[in-house]
């Protein structure tokens, strides 16, 4: 997949959570936090809308988002959603457009 397929988005960060992804086996668990969920209001395929934004540890450790605040991005639409809780994911050109003083 290259960037031509990715969706381009904008919005404010009403909600953020980590993500989790829980493996199980028989009677072994594993877990992990492959990074945080980014619920935006905002304009994403042309639509004003409330819709959520996967990303990864490393991207919130640069970037620090933090509620309030409006970011823009492209992401892929998630293939199958039983396996993850993000409509978007496997996002990239992350930028905070403007950092609400809180």
């Amino acid at each position: 997949m290259d960037d031509a397929e990715k969706t381009v988005w904008q919005g404010k960060i009403i909600f953020m959570q980590p993500r989790i992804r829980l493996l199980r086996s028989f009677d072994i668990r594993q877990h992990s936090y492959p990074g945080y969920v980014l619920t935006n209001t905002g304009k994403i395929n042309g639509a004003e809308r409330e819709f959520t934004i996967a990303i990864g540890k490393t991207a919130q450790s640069k970037h620090q988002f933090k509620v309030d605040d409006i970011v823009s991005g492209q992401s892929h639409p998630v293939l199958d959603s039983d396996t993850e809780i993000a409509e978007f994911y496997k996002t990239s050109r992350l930028v905070l457009i403007e950092r609400q003083n809180s």
